[in-house]
Order: C-alpha cells, then structure tokens, then sequence
C-alpha cells in the first residue's frame, strides 16, 4: 500500500515541469525590447535629440543587430516612445481642474501645462528634427496642438474663443514651442517661464 502510494505521489509531481524554454526566452526579450526603449528615452531625455542606433545599443547594453532584431527601424521605435510618453503625461493632462471661476482655471491649467511642458522638452526637441521626415510624428506633433487648443476653448468664455486673432495668441503662448523658446534660447527657469507665460496670459485677457 505504501509502494502505491509513493507511485502516486511521483506520478502526480511530473505533471508540474518547470518554466519552458520557449517561455523563458519570450520573458528575456521582453525585457531587451525593453531596455532598448528606455535607453533612447535616457538618450533624449540627458540632451541628445538624435541618438543614433549604435549609441542606443551601447546604453542599453545590447548588440546592435539585437536592436533592429526587436524594431524594423528607427520609427518603430519612435512609436514605442510616442506609447510610453502617453502613458505618463496623459493622466497629467485629464485630471480636472480644481479652481472656481475661468481666470483661475486658467492659471491653474497654465501651471499644469508649464510642469508637464518641462517633462517633455526634450522629446519635443527631438521630435522636430524628425518630423519632416515622419508621418507618424507629424500626426503625433498635430495630435497634441489639437489637444492643448481643445483644453483651452474649454476654459475661456465664448468672447475670448470667438476672437480669433486673440485666441490664436493665447495659445501660440500656451505652446510647447513658446516652452522651449523661454527655457532654452532666453534661459528662464521653469519658475520663471511659467511666471512669464501667466503674466502675458494676463494681459491678453484682461
């Protein structure tokens, strides 16, 4: 009876074998695509607008032939990045406003769109080198114009809307090109740009 048993017992474990081969390889190259994505990210991120694929190889510790193994080119890849910003920035630009009344809702939105504006930088930097030669990033570019346009028509009455000349500028200061302008060319802090894009803001619509 005992010798049965045991049989049973042995019969049951070796229907439990350990992770397979092929599951163990589909895990390491999720972690490699991975690794890839964050190094260009890193790349842009630390200054480098443009990182090459050999640099992108090197930071993140792979073979070259590894990073066009996991991405045809180069826009491949820059669609992973567009997918990975998303996941971040977007819950920043939906969550409501909490301010009573449209001029502080305004202020407030200005606050936020300055802090997210300063997280993005850099990618909107390196996206404009590219978009000229990339549809994907083109449509990527106009996607969020259109999005920052929409959030502030949202906010503003209708007078301020309806004046087409004057809304354009609002929101020519409320782009992420104006962003750049002052944090990169003329050297504001990110404190002090918000600040000067609230200033402007305030004297435009008052």
């Amino acid at each position: 009876m005992a010798r049965h048993q045991e049989s049973r017992t042995a019969t049951v474990t070796t229907h439990n074998p350990p992770e397979s081969k092929t599951d163990g390889r589909f895990h390491r190259s999720v972690q490699t695509r991975e690794k890839i994505v964050t190094a260009f990210i890193d790349l842009i991120g630390s200054g480098n607008p443009a990182p090459t694929a050999e640099q992108i190889a090197v930071h993140a510790q792979v073979g070259l032939r590894t990073v066009f193994r996991h991405f045809d080119d180069m826009e491949t890849l820059e669609r992973e990045i567009t997918s990975k910003l998303d996941a971040v920035m977007m819950p920043m630009v939906l969550k409501p406003l909490i301010a009573v009344g449209w001029e502080a809702r305004l202020m407030e939105s200005i606050e936020r769109r300055c802090e997210i504006f300063d997280r993005v930088a850099p990618y909107h930097v390196a996206a404009q080198m590219r978009v000229h030669a990339s549809e994907h990033i083109r449509s990527q570019v106009a996607r969020a114009a259109a999005l920052q346009r929409e959030s502030l028509r949202r906010i503003l009455p209708a007078s301020l809307v309806d004046d087409q000349p004057l809304f354009d500028a609002i929101a020519l200061l409320l782009s992420l090109d104006a962003w750049v302008r002052l944090r990169n060319l003329q050297g504001l802090s990110a404190p002090a740009a918000t600040a000067t894009i609230q200033r402007a803001i305030q004297k435009l619509v008052s």
